[in-house]
């Protein structure tokens, strides 16, 4: 058998349930016989099947089918044929399974060694290609198991509906029956009883007569043209379908002096063998079932008197897996995500490649992996990059492992042996034509000029070449071993002066990166050990210890730089000085036994646990704590977290941060606003928090951290409120507010939540486990953080005066600073009486914010903390945030003859949801649609000018009702893709001119008259005078007459009856059912005229967004709860991030469909550049410092106070400036 890949049983069958010969030309490959394309991981997985390909529901055609006996083994005259057809597009499939002896092949799967078959194409036996889809006729392919003891050839052979689509037509056209029922009158004018036939007569006569030629009964097998019923049904134009059906046409004598024109009904062989094919037989037994398709699909109405009810086939998909011996095989126990049948999502391409599916075991995973390397070797590279992403994505020990061994073996992926053959500039495509000769002299001549420290990565690459070729010449060219001290050295990136304990480290480093080098480390090892004469490197390599008896509890405090030992220390604080002495000493082994040796005598891993977590620390992102109300605030931090630039300016905002100087701060302008001094101090201190913050969300050993409250009252205050910190604000404190953000010295912090006075009408039930704790609010359109604004010369002359005020009393100021900065978190330098008063003050402040403006108030932070990089041309700082978030709207005005254009920024688009379920393009319509100026006779219309990589769309959630004088929550769903083409909405894309853009526009707006003439009429149908529907108004009334009908009636009261008409209580409630089916069909029309809008622009992908978050608020207008979903690229799942809580979604209708109680509505979304998404997003950075007594829970708190007394504060920020804890390239990589 030749060297090809193949794919197991349970994966040919998925493909033969969704191969569609109609469009394989189109599609470009042959789903069932061409190997899939290798799936690159830089690139979002392509579909596998077109979406237009049907999914077929096949049925079993008994009398064409050999069926497998359940319990019944085959033997080597066994063949099977299980003979289908599919209830959607009428095709015909024959599986024929044949077990038929040959030769040495005596023993057939599923056996222990091969639980599944796995099958090759053989193109040999297939029909040429380009002739049958010529003639679109049928196909057979050809396949054979590739276990050598298996005996087993399929066969698959398809052909299309014996009915075609012409031959349906001339028995259903109305038109067509019309003109056959003239022409009957012509051929037989002495009838008068000629009536035309119903479209579903032809189905049903044609029935009759295939049914009475399968089973030929004497008396039936002539039909005279001038029938009645046949000369109406189908005349002399469907010859044609009648010949092809095996009818056969003749002149016969009427007994008289003329002929009449008569048919004969087929005569198909007798019924014997269900393996012969293409015998007219079967051709008749499927068009008959074709027939009752077709009359099942004909409305009700027109079935009344049809002779040949319709049947219920059975399923033939069980006997399929039956004959296949795929009906049970071994299944994870977590099934996949129903989702994926109910959209047509599909597996991951990886487990196409091995030919598996995603509901395999793990060891029908391994199984399949290990015939694809069997019959496929040439590609075994792509196969192992398969099976080591899905033992990534499977958590999977044993997958894990066996991927583990195949490295230690010298299995490459793809990318690492290109990257070899590039580190020795060797042109891949070239690698066939070149001797292993040629290759090693490439190798020996870049090793005559190497350096000794990158001799063992040249000999690695080599070594990666010779797996890949499978060359045992270039393999014991690549070991060369190492022999001396400076190789050894070399090898362990060590230098002659680092100590005993840093060549574990490496040791330790260099085989977790590649377990297959151990041997090689081990011998680099004992050579520094016996050039040292090292016993504690002897020791290492022998029982894996190296304790340094040396180290005394003094000598602990000095190596980590501590210099007070009599008071305590935080755990926290003392994992940064360990780090510290990391970073100074450049000896981990030394740091971590003076660690532990001072928590000992602290007590502090006395009261440490092993974290039990729900997913691997290193692969998963942690959760933020929710203080009491800060559920939204936690979504946002989530989501700038994975934003990977943001990310990036945080961590390292030393680089980004600026200057407080009057020259440097010259005309800086954030939001239209010049910004202040204090402002860029707040925003600078908030920056320290958040920075913390992302520093323990990466290095947290445990699956969820707190953020400190610090950095929330920053976040939810804006500059207007300042003055609470600063103790000089005359906000009042309310004594009984409730939903605080937890306590801080006992009191209360409050966050954006009502005030208690507000309604809690309507309320909803809050997702299972979490708070009801966030006001649901909208951000004003106009008025955001955004929004020009213009402060007068006093009011920023008494701002400035009272920041050099606050700069004349600095707070604690100890005589000298310590060695080290400080901890992350220090205490405040400020009095507890002092804190508690600035909590209080800030309580009333907090309530004010709404949801949205807690976004807009972290960006204006970044901004106004971060320098700019130059000015706009409206003196508008120009930064990396603006360069990420902002869109550049363009307003267009026009009125009069005059035509006027004006430019403004936007860190995020609004979109309105509206009063029924449709897309989110529908309601961005909403937003560039043309309209009217207030107070102006004039027009306007916007479109994006420049399109930032990270899109933010904010969706108007309330409404305000004008009679109720209430707030109202608007439930209707917005529908989301995955992808969002945002070309219609530009002012000009890379394929359209903005003249060519601006026409579709106008096109769409003439089409939204109809739309909004709709709107109107199905608002007239929703709202009537009592503020209810009209259809539920006149059902109400039927109910009344019913109720009183009934009361005369029983005579329950003994009062004169109220004459009711009879029938009337039913001629209203038919009325109520007309009005309802009026609104119904508003609806529909409104959404088709959306899917006609969207056609419009269909062709327009040049600016494709991936969908990367979704901000989810459950409860009502007046509170509720929020959480965040995000995609993670990279793995290609989506999380829901739910405060503590970071869980897979399974089932992705939870994002996209929405709830029918209860739902959570989506209140925004983030869609991030497609070709830019992995460069932009990153859902996942963690380097957890797990030790094997860490706590669970990590909380940024406090330390104790006056453990850092000897610190210097200005501001309540450290006086040498923001403090990074760890090595920035140990944070970043």
């Amino acid at each position: 058998m030749s060297s090809a890949p193949g794919k197991t049983a349970p994966k040919l069958l998925q493909d033969l349930l969704s191969y569609d010969p109609r469009y394989e030309e189109r599609a470009g490959r042959n789903l069932l016989t061409d190997p899939p394309p290798h799936h690159d991981p830089s690139q979002p997985p392509q579909r596998a099947v077109p979406q237009r390909n049907c999914r077929h529901v096949f049925m079993i055609k008994h009398d064409q089918s050999v069926l497998p006996v359940p319990g019944q083994d085959p033997d080597e005259k066994t063949v099977y044929n299980v003979a289908s057809f599919c209830q959607r597009c009428l095709y015909h499939v024959d599986v024929t399974v044949d077990f038929r002896d040959h030769g040495v092949r005596k023993n057939p799967c599923p056996t222990t060694d091969c639980p599944l078959h796995h099958f090759i194409y053989r193109p040999d036996g297939a029909f040429d290609r380009e002739i049958l889809s010529m003639f679109n006729g049928p196909r057979l392919f050809r396949f054979q198991c590739s276990s050598y003891a298996c005996p087993v050839e399929l066969r698959i052979r398809m052909h299309p509906p014996r009915l075609t689509d012409d031959y349906i037509h001339l028995m259903t056209d109305k038109i067509e029956l019309r003109r056959r029922l003239e022409s009957a009158k012509q051929i037989d004018p002495d009838r008068q009883d000629h009536k035309m036939a119903r479209p579903v007569d032809g189905l049903d006569f044609l029935t009759s007569y295939l049914n009475d030629a399968l089973k030929p009964t004497k008396g039936k097998g002539r039909i005279p043209l001038l029938n009645r019923k046949f000369l109406v049904t189908f005349g002399r134009n469907c010859d044609d379908m009648l010949r092809d059906l095996g009818f056969t046409s003749v002149m016969e004598d009427n007994g008289g002096t003329t002929e009449e024109f008569c048919w004969h009904l087929p005569k198909p062989p007798p019924s014997s063998d269900p393996l012969a094919e293409n015998s007219l037989r079967n051709k008749i037994d499927d068009a008959v079932h074709e027939l009752s398709v077709h009359i099942s699909n004909r409305p009700q109405s027109e079935k009344q008197g049809v002779r040949n009810s319709v049947y219920a086939p059975k399923p033939s998909v069980t006997e399929i897996e039956r004959a296949l011996g795929c009906l049970d095989y071994s299944k994870i126990s977590l099934t996949r995500a129903q989702v994926q049948n109910a959209k047509g999502q599909e597996d991951h391409p990886y487990y196409a490649g091995l030919g598996a599916v995603g509901d395999f075991s793990d060891a029908l995973l391994l199984f399949a992996y290990s015939r694809q390397v069997g019959t496929d070797p040439v590609n075994s590279p792509y196969y192992f990059e398969c099976l080591k992403d899905l033992a990534i994505g499977r958590k999977s020990s044993m997958l894990e492992e066996k991927v583990q061994m195949l490295a230690s073996e010298g299995q490459t992926s793809r990318k690492e042996i290109a990257a070899a053959y590039a580190y020795f500039n060797i042109d891949t495509k070239h690698v066939s034509l070149l001797s292993d000769d040629v290759i090693i002299g490439t190798f020996k001549s870049r090793m005559q000029d190497m350096a000794v420290v990158h001799e063992e990565e040249t000999r690695q690459m080599l070594r990666v070449i010779g797996y890949a070729r499978g060359s045992p010449k270039i393999l014991q060219e690549a070991s060369n071993a190492i022999e001396t001290y400076s190789q050894a050295l070399a090898w362990l990136d060590l230098s002659e002066t680092m100590a005993d304990e840093f060549v574990i480290t490496m040791f330790t480093l260099k085989i977790q990166d590649s377990p297959a080098n151990e041997k090689i480390a081990r011998k680099a090892v004992e050579i520094i050990a016996d050039h040292r004469n090292s016993e504690s490197l002897r020791r290492y390599l022998q029982d894996g210890s190296m304790a340094d008896a040396g180290m005394d509890i003094a000598d602990a405090y000095s190596f980590l730089g501590i210099a007070e030992r009599s008071g305590d220390i935080d755990l926290s604080a003392l994992e940064v000085y360990r780090d510290l002495a990391i970073t100074d000493h450049k000896d981990a082994a030394k740091a971590n036994r003076a660690f532990e040796l001072i928590a000992q005598e602290k007590g502090s891993m006395a009261q440490r646990t092993k974290p039990v977590s729900k997913h691997p620390l290193a692969s998963w992102p942690v959760g933020c704590k929710n203080m009491g109300n800060t559920c939204y605030l936690n979504s946002v931090l989530q989501f700038l977290f994975t934003v990977k630039p943001l990310r990036e300016i945080v961590l390292d905002f030393d680089d980004h941060k600026q200057e407080c100087t009057p020259e440097a701060m010259q005309n800086k302008k954030v939001g239209r606003r010049v910004v202040t001094l204090e402002r860029v101090k707040r925003a600078q201190e908030f920056l320290q928090e958040l920075r913390k913050l992302f520093l323990v969300m990466i290095t947290a050993p445990s699956d969820y951290v707190t953020p400190e409250k610090q950095l929330v009252i920053l976040a939810l205050l804006n500059e207007s409120d300042y003055g609470i910190l600063n103790g000089n604000s005359n906000a009042q404190s309310t004594e009984n507010d409730t939903g605080h953000l937890g306590e801080m010295e006992g009191r209360p912090v409050y966050g954006p939540i009502p005030n208690p006075s507000a309604s809690n009408e309507g309320s909803s039930q809050p997702i299972s486990g979490s708070s009801t704790d966030v006001m649901m609010t909208d951000s004003d359109p106009i008025v955001t953080a955004h929004t020009s604004m213009e402060i007068s010369q006093d009011e920023e002359h008494k701002g400035d005066m009272q920041q050099e005020q606050a700069a004349s009393e600095p707070l604690n100021q100890p005589p000298a600073a310590p060695l080290h900065p400080p901890p992350p978190v220090p205490p405040r330098p400020k009095t507890v009486a002092h804190e508690k008063t600035v909590l209080q003050k800030a309580e009333s402040a907090a309530q004010q914010q709404d949801a949205a403006e807690i976004l807009n108030n972290i960006l204006d932070l970044l901004r106004c903390a971060m320098k700019g990089d130059s000015v706009m041309e409206d003196g508008e700082q120009k930064d990396k945030i603006t360069d990420l978030f902002f869109s550049r709207i363009k307003t267009v005005q026009s009125g009069n003859g005059e035509t006027s254009t004006t430019f403004q920024l936007h860190d995020n688009i609004f979109a309105s949801p509206g009063d029924y379920a449709r897309h989110l393009y529908r309601a961005l319509d909403d937003e560039f649609d043309l309209g009217p100026v207030e107070g102006t006779d004039k027009v306007k219309y916007d479109e994006i000018n420049r399109l930032p990589p990270i899109l933010m769309i904010n969706v108007r959630r309330l409404a305000y009702d004008k009679e109720s004088k209430k707030t109202t929550r608007v439930e209707s769903h917005l529908r989301l893709d995955d992808v969002l083409y945002l070309d219609r909405y530009l002012e000009q894309t890379n394929s359209l001119s903005s003249e060519g853009l601006l026409a579709l526009r106008n096109k769409k707006w003439e089409t939204d008259k109809e739309r909004r003439s709709l709107e109107d009429q199905k608002k007239e149908l929703e709202t009537s005078e009592l503020g209810t529907g009209r259809a539920d108004d006149v059902e109400e009334t039927a109910e009344f007459l019913n109720d009183l009908e009934a009361l005369d009636a029983n005579e329950l009261i003994d009062v004169d009856a109220i004459p009711v008409a009879p029938g009337l209580s039913e001629s209203i409630r038919h009325g109520a059912e007309i009005l309802r089916k009026d609104q119904e069909s508003l609806v529909q029309r409104m959404k088709e005229i959306d899917e006609t809008i969207n056609s419009y622009f269909e062709n327009l992908k040049d600016h494709p967004y991936r969908l990367q978050a979704v901000f989810i608020h459950r409860g009502s207008a007046t509170g509720g709860h929020y959480y965040i979903y995000i995609h993670d690229f990279k793995e290609n799942i989506w999380r829901r991030y739910n405060d503590e809580t970071v869980d897979e979604v399974k089932d992705l209708k939870e994002i996209f469909e929405q709830e029918e109680k209860f739902p959570g509505l989506s209140t925004g979304m983030v869609y991030v550049k497609q070709e830019s998404v992995l460069e932009l997003v990153e859902a996942v950075n963690r380097d957890p410092r797990v030790d094997e007594k860490m706590p669970q829970d990590v909380e940024m708190a406090d330390a104790v106070e006056g453990s850092y007394a000897d610190v210097e504060y200005i501001d309540g920020v450290p006086a040498d400036g923001p403090f990074c804890p760890l090595p920035m390239k140990h944070v970043l990589g």
